[in-house]
This record gives C-alpha cells, structure tokens and sequence, in this order.
C-alpha cells in the first residue's frame, strides 16, 4: 500500500541520537475513528564516503526498530553535501504524497502524524498545502518552545517570523523543493510557498520535541541571517 506521508531525515551529524528520534516514529499513532495511513522513513547518511560505521550505526536502529504501520529505509548518499541536497535528493526515492521533515536529533509526540491528518481531513474544502504544530524544546535547555501562530497562518505572521518548527513540517510533495539561501532553507521555503498563495495551519499542540545542544540550529544563529533572507523575498515582490 502507498504511504501517505514520506519522513526524510537527512543524517551527517548526531547519530547518538538517531535511537530515540527511531522510536518516536515507530510508535506514531496512525489510527483513529476510522483514519489509518501508513508511513515510509527514508534516512540518508551524507558526508560519510562508503558511510562506514554511521551506516553500520544506522541500520542497526533500523533492525531493531518495529514498524507495524511503515517501512524504514537506510540509504547512503557519498556525492550529496549538505542538508538542503540530501533533502532534495531523499525526495526523489519517496513515494507518499505528503513530504514530513524530521532532523535526527528530535523526537515526535505519538499522535503527531495523526492530528495533523486530522486538520487536513477536516478543513473541508480549503486545501492545506503545510501543516506545522507547537514543539517544546528539550536537552541542554528546557522550555514551552517558541509562540508561534496557530491555526491558520497569515501572510503577516510568516513576515513576522518562521511559523513552522521544521521538524514539525508537512508539506504537500509537489511543493517540498529546498534551496540553501541564508542557512534557512526551510523559512526559504514558507517564504516562497506564500508568495504563491499556498495554505499554512499549525496544530496548537506541543506534538514535537527539539532538542537543544552545541551543535543544533538553536545555538547556530551565526550562520543564518533572517534579515538577508527577508530582504531577498521583498525584492520579489
């Protein structure tokens, strides 16, 4: 059976926490009042030549790892470099019409997939193009996560800031194209999606988990500029 949704992980850093993101996927709740699905994981190893022993690592947790309702997928990629190309190129072996992003050191709540089904399925006839939820932070430092909009986002809101938490994103698989701009390739993308009138909803539920540590986008703002990436959509205008 075809998956609904396609979960990509690009993997070149933070195999020690490749376990815990596993099981939160394999647990993931894909049943209710009639609404099943099911789900394929692809995982790429980038940056590692042949992928020696992160390869070896990773298939081990795939092993181990008991999906009743989706399929795991391990691939090596030796000639991609960098997030956005191991993203664009993990695309490319999926087959579920919807695109879910999943960075290998976060984790899901177990209704996660489910509850944003369950906004698509019943938002009638406006058609949701991403769906995002709330996400707590967790690991070197604890919090409620960012305040981010719910429900339907406007255009003000995506102006004002990233409303999507990245590894919260679902996104319909004929508009899931990155592009590295600014080291913000996913509010590269909210940004362009809206210029094209796409529809954004969050689920106000804390149903992702980010984890914080050294080498995390939270502690790497240097190498993202908001305000260069803001100025470049502008100019489109």
């Amino acid at each position: 059976m075809k998956p609904w949704v396609s979960i990509l992980t690009p993997l070149y850093n933070g195999i020690e926490f490749l376990e815990q993101c596993a099981m939160s996927v394999c647990l993931q709740n894909c049943e209710h009042e009639g609404v099943q699905f099911t789900w394929e994981w692809w995982i790429g190893v980038n940056g590692h030549g042949d992928g020696g022993q992160v390869l070896q690592q990773v298939e081990a947790i795939r092993k181990k790892c008991i999906a009743s309702n989706g399929m795991i997928h391990v691939i090596n990629l030796p000639h991609v470099k960098g997030k956005v190309a191991a993203l664009n190129e993990l695309i490319n072996h999926s087959t579920g019409d919807w695109i879910a992003v999943l960075d290998c050191d976060d984790t899901w709540e177990r209704n996660k997939l489910l509850f944003q089904k369950l906004a698509i399925d019943r938002a009638g006839e406006v058609r949701i193009d991403v769906v995002g939820t709330f996400c707590s932070y967790f690991g070197e430092f604890v919090s409620d996560g960012p305040l981010l909009p719910k429900g339907f986002i406007s255009e003000v809101d995506i102006w004002k800031g990233n409303p999507i938490i990245n590894s919260s994103a679902l996104i319909r698989r004929e508009l899931a194209s990155w592009e590295d701009r600014f080291g913000l390739e996913d509010y590269d993308l909210w940004l362009r999606l809206m210029r094209k009138g796409c529809v954004f909803f969050n689920v106000p539920l804390q149903l992702v988990n980010h984890r914080i540590h050294s080498a995390s986008a939270f502690n790497g703002k240097g190498k993202q500029d908001i305000d260069g990436l803001l100025k470049y959509h502008v100019m489109r205008i």
